[in-house]
């Protein structure tokens, strides 16, 4: 059965080179986690800004106090035998002194490979002998500057990097065009990767406003988000995968959208290769978008949610 969670956002907040907690970004409590995790929610997402975890760039150690927050959160979850994902989200970008670099330059993956080994050793030493098909590190979140093709090699890079550190967790892939669903189908299927641990899985997203963006808008239909992920359930994922991760999914709370809402999470539900999804959670940064979704169980979207785990 599908894990249905959701993103603990907040970390990620504000601008890239900010730093002061609280104030230039919000920093989530671990209640927002148990409330989540009290009514069967047991997957977690939490995203991070590559500049905190590391202000010093390349070659230094990370922020301990600013990975503290991400494992915090994560703990939780992983107590209560869920699934959290570390998502660095730079969009395929990294940043340091001031300077944002794609991580496909020769700069830029220097940085980046720096970067990934460093936080799988810092996400190995927390989760010491916790099951390691219960914690993922996502490679990155939303790349969209490049071609799959220019990203593959360099996510095999990473990964080999990964494992050397000594992670042994999931780790979680990334393909361009924001990671959209409907990018692929059986006759354009996902791209494989080497992994000498075999724990990768796909990690997709889909909104259900009509262009797919996220901003919190209507749906225009209850289908749209079947439509958006039936090319890729409809196509075989190649033998590196063990299976798929919804990382993002959202709507507002209007009749249409909650009924794609559930008509989407349906669909992925009866796929037994989708592990887990997660929707954006409360933020106060966020707050005025559509998207934006609390416990309230009389909420539609959460009805949805939760429907699905009683499946």
């Amino acid at each position: 059965m599908m894990l249905i969670g959701v993103n603990l956002s907040g970390l990620e907040d504000g601008s890239t080179f900010s730093t002061r907690a609280y104030f230039d970004y919000n920093v989530p409590t671990t209640s927002l986690a148990e409330s989540w995790i009290s009514l069967g929610c047991l997957a977690a997402r939490i995203p991070h800004n590559l500049y905190r975890m590391q202000p010093g760039g390349q070659g230094t150690a990370l922020d301990t106090t600013y990975l503290g927050y991400s494992t915090t959160l994560a703990q939780p979850c992983l107590t209560a035998g869920g699934f959290v994902i570390f998502d660095p989200h730079g969009f395929g970008s990294i940043q340091t002194s001031g300077t944002t670099v794609d991580i496909t330059t020769t700069t830029g993956q220097t940085q980046y490979i720096d970067y990934m080994t460093r936080l799988a050793a810092g996400i190995k030493d927390w989760m010491g002998d916790a099951d390691p098909s219960r914690v993922a590190i996502g490679l990155m979140n939303e790349p969209h500057q490049q071609t799959n093709a220019t990203y593959q090699p360099l996510w095999n890079t990473v990964i080999a990097a990964m494992r050397t550190a000594g992670y042994t967790g999931v780790i979680t892939v990334p393909w361009t065009d924001w990671q959209g669903a409907q990018q692929f189908s059986a006759s354009n299927p996902v791209p494989a990767v080497t992994d000498p641990a075999g724990r990768c899985v796909v990690e997709v997203h889909c909104y259900l406003d009509p262009d797919d963006s996220g901003a919190g808008d209507a749906s225009t239909s209850t289908t749209i988000g079947v439509e958006r992920v039936s090319g890729l359930l409809a196509s075989t994922l190649p033998d590196c995968y063990s299976g798929i991760v919804m990382g993002e999914i959202g709507c507002p709370a209007d009749a249409v959208s909650a009924a794609a809402l559930k008509n989407t999470l349906t669909l992925l539900n009866a796929d037994s290769r989708v592990l887990a999804t997660t929707v954006w959670t409360t933020d106060k940064w966020l707050i005025n978008n559509g998207n934006y979704i609390t416990t309230d169980q009389t909420d539609p979207r959460v009805e949805a949610m939760l429907s699905c785990l009683s499946t």
